[in-house]
């Protein structure tokens, strides 16, 4: 680190902490936002990994935020948003240092490293981040940390310098496992600058730095017990735990087992889309064509090592993205960011190299001016994503729950919604107001059990417990399986499962339905309305998501009419949901022709595969009627 970088280093990260709290959110938040905002001043344990230097320190500066513990969360990642700005200006002019000295000029570093540093700034996913109580700005600052402190090691000719950067990797790990991600790129560029270091007594001084920040991992078990969210309580004599309190059970968290399954659970070529869209809207072309230009610069100027600690970084990175399929992946990009930023610089610096070397050596202080064009990316992303940036109005999250909880609900009432990322609010509200603390909010994979793996077993499951089971919002599709009723704004009581219509039979359609019988509204005339239930019983969970169908048919065989093609239980309750013993009420609407001339006619209703268009089986007569 050299001292006269400190000062612009502290300017640009302060500034960018001004923007950022100026645009960040007031209140609460929906999703690991809202999480974090009540696990920070309560010093509590969120989801896996657990990250817990991240709670250690904001637990501290909530102190500084008593009746606003909130807003103080959201604050939280917007100092860590300026302090990666500070850091990212030092790692960027430590490597650029690097470059121009090949190239025999370094009156450019500063100019260059700030230019780069601005566009870090006005990075979309950096500065949406540091909006909210999230943990990738303090991960960003780690990870520019970690790399300018590999720089700084590979230029000192001590071996002390080996220690801070053995500490920031500790600490890193603490915060945010793809930190491992670094190491190799680390070591391989150490290698190349410092092999003295890989001998028994450097390493042998650097371990403790490296391992004694582990042990903050020693908060989880130390304060989960102290976490009730952890615990909820579903009735007297049945806790849901959520988190188990043994050597493997904090293992298993630490390491964040619970999210192995989605390895490789997005198609490989769908990632690489994504990837592709996303380096494209947060660079544009020609930031790409400078990010290039940067790895070229690195190759023809000869520095492997520079280029083996970022790209071995950035490609192992890059590769965890592609077969992670968790749907907040783009987060897991910013550190991917930052390198190729770094990147861009260079490219910014190269340019000018060329620039002078095809016209004069003379003319270069005048061609480091047009690097600052470099502006126009940062002003037109902030021009496209401002109103992504400024959350300083978002109550969106507050305005919800405010109306949810002004309804007339039982004190003991179960909130179910399909998003967990919906529930969080809730428990800030009873752990940090102090609020409705007889209330359980329910969401689908609340717990890695069978009752939960769904919605309708999240349904089933809450009205097994015996209390009032309300959903917080419109979810159509839902009355198909439950019978439920307004209960006052967008909240809906759950009265129990659909049941078997009056008379009931079992007539088989498929190995996974039997019909049981059909009911209908409204008088069967030429041009007029009837509203027909057509009841069905799931044998066997279906393997793919149908939609219905009732036709009208005539002596003859040929359809006259039909109600509106539809999947029962729509987006929320699809067939794929449905489980051995669920009834079913399948609902039309159907308008008979105006024009439709008197006669006997047969109503046929049946299930067909979307996809193929096929249906599931031959369609059954579920009714007659008789039009005069």
């Amino acid at each position: 680190m050299r001292s006269r970088n400190l000062l612009p280093a502290f300017l640009l990260g302060l500034a960018a902490f001004v923007a950022y709290a100026f645009t960040a959110a007031p209140d609460i938040l929906f999703g690991d936002a809202g999480e974090f905002q009540f696990t920070l001043p309560l010093a509590g344990v969120g989801h896996p990994t657990g990250y817990p230097l991240f709670h250690i320190l904001g637990w501290s500066w909530e102190r500084l935020f008593g009746s606003h513990p909130a807003w103080g969360a959201n604050l939280f990642s917007a100092l860590w948003g300026g302090v990666a700005v500070g850091v990212f200006f030092l790692f960027s002019a430590e490597a650029l240092a690097r470059l121009l000295a090949r190239l025999k000029w370094a009156s450019g570093t500063r100019w260059l490293a700030g230019l780069t540093t601005v566009v870090f700034a006005m990075n979309p996913t950096l500065w949406a981040q540091a909006t909210q109580a999230e943990v990738y700005t303090l991960h960003a600052a780690f990870v520019a940390a970690i790399l300018g402190a590999a720089l700084a090691v590979g230029r000192s000719r001590d071996a002390w310098p080996l220690w801070p950067l053995a500490l920031l990797l500790g600490l890193g790990l603490t915060h945010h496992l793809t930190t491992l991600f670094l190491f190799p790129g680390v070591i391989l560029f150490l290698l190349l600058t410092r092999p003295d270091l890989f001998r028994f007594k450097p390493i042998f001084k650097a371990l403790p730095w490296f391992l004694a920040p582990l042990l903050l991992y020693l908060y989880i078990p130390l304060r989960a017990p102290v976490s009730p969210w952890l615990y909820p309580q579903l009735t007297p004599e049945r806790t849901i735990p959520l988190f188990e309190n043994t050597l493997a059970g904090n293992l298993r968290f630490i390491l964040g087992m619970g999210f192995s399954s989605e390895i490789g659970s997005a198609p490989l070529m769908q990632q690489l889309a994504t990837a592709g869209q996303l380096y494209l809207t947060h660079f544009t072309w020609a930031g790409l064509a400078l990010i290039a230009l940067g790895l070229l610069a690195l190759i023809f100027e000869g520095d492997w090592a520079l280029l083996l600690l970022t790209g071995v970084s950035f490609l192992l990175l890059q590769l965890f993205n592609l077969f992670y399929g968790i749907g907040d992946i783009y987060t897991y990009y910013l550190p991917l960011y930052l390198i190729a930023t770094v990147w861009l610089g260079m490219g910014l610096a190269y340019g000018v190299e060329w620039l002078t070397r095809v016209t004069s050596p003379g003319l270069r202080r005048w061609w480091l001016i047009l690097p600052a064009l470099i502006l126009i990316l940062p002003a037109f992303l902030f021009r496209a994503y401002h109103p992504q940036f400024d959350r300083s109005e978002d109550r969106t999250a507050r305005a919800q729950w405010e109306r949810i909880l002004a309804q007339p609900l039982p004190d003991d009432a179960l909130l179910v919604s399909n998003d967990r990322d919906e529930m969080t609010p809730l428990i800030y509200i009873q752990q940090v107001e102090g609020r409705a603390p007889g209330m359980l909010g329910l969401f689908p994979l609340l717990a890695p059990t069978p009752d939960w793996a769904d919605l309708n077993m999240t349904l089933k499951s809450a009205l097994t417990a015996g209390r009032p089971v309300y959903l917080i919002k419109p979810m159509p599709g839902v009355e198909a399986l439950y019978e439920i009723e307004p209960a006052g704004g967008d909240v809906f009581s759950v009265l129990g499962p659909q049941p078997a219509p009056p008379d009931s039979f079992e007539a088989p359609y498929t190995s996974d339905l039997r019909w049981l019988g059909v009911a209908w509204s409204g008088e069967p005339k030429a041009g007029g309305a009837l509203d027909i239930t057509v009841y069905w019983r799931t044998v066997q969970q279906p393997r793919a998501v149908w939609r219905s169908f009732l036709h009208v048919v005539n002596a003859s065989g040929e359809k006259v009419a039909q109600a509106e093609d539809h999947q029962p239980g729509g987006v929320y309750l699809p067939s794929t949901l449905w489980r051995p013993g669920d009834v079913i009420a399948d609902r039309f609407q159907l308008t008979l022709p105006a024009d439709l001339p008197p006669g006997d006619y047969t109503l046929l209703a049946g299930f067909y595969d979307p996809a193929t268009g096929g249906r599931i089986a031959e369609p059954l007569q579920v009714a007659f009627i008789h039009l005069r």
